[in-house]
């Protein structure tokens, strides 16, 4: 029938730009990145005196699934190689490693999207001297961001993040046959970092 035909091809349009809409925000997205982290101290009690972690280059990557419109479960790994130092202590390499998983809430449905995150997980500290063992302890991160689309697959991703690490009491860390390079005193760890990265959308 004649509005039979005239109505099937706009159906047919509607049922494709729907489905490409779909496509776009269900995707997993690979994102590497690189940034800058930056502070966070600790105290050591038994010298009375703070030691701080260097800025330094981090990078790394996430990748994320859509679980619902606008929401997407996400994991994170991060390696930071930086140096703990400050006051009459030593000071030594020590590589900052987080693994963490969260959800990230996305607004937007053309080319540029907002989005914030939200993650736990664990945060590593493995020391760059021979002999003592790393330390691992809680840690969370909170980020906002912008996602830029260039083409359906691909697109750029700036974030920034605050990093947490509880490090709650006191003792030592970097421990080796009961002789310890370090203690600590307090109960949280802040560092910022602030990165790009690559979207790979498929």
């Amino acid at each position: 029938m004649p509005g039979t035909r005239i109505a099937l091809p706009h159906l047919l349009a509607l049922v494709a730009a729907l489905g490409a809409a779909d496509a776009r925000a269900q995707t997993v997205q690979i994102t590497p990145f690189a940034g800058y982290a930056f502070g966070g101290a600790v105290s050591d009690p038994v010298l009375s005196e703070t030691h701080s972690f260097e800025a330094a280059l981090d990078y790394g990557g996430t990748i994320s699934f859509p679980v619902s419109e606008g929401w997407r479960f996400e994991l994170l790994y991060s390696r930071q190689p930086t140096r703990l130092g400050g006051g009459l202590g030593p000071s030594f390499d020590v590589r900052i490693e987080r693994y963490l998983a969260g959800f990230q809430e996305e607004t937007g449905k053309g080319r540029a999207r907002w989005f914030g995150t939200a993650s736990l997980g664990a945060t590593r500290f493995v020391p760059g001297v021979a002999g003592l063992d790393s330390e691992t302890r809680f840690g969370a991160a909170f980020g906002l961001g912008v996602k830029a689309f260039a083409t359906r697959n691909l697109g750029l991703r700036l974030e920034a993040r605050a990093l947490y690490t509880l490090v709650s009491g006191s003792g030592g860390v970097f421990c080796s046959s009961g002789t310890c390079l370090f203690t600590f005193s307090g109960s949280s760890l802040w560092q910022g970092d602030v990165s790009g990265g690559l979207i790979l959308a498929f």
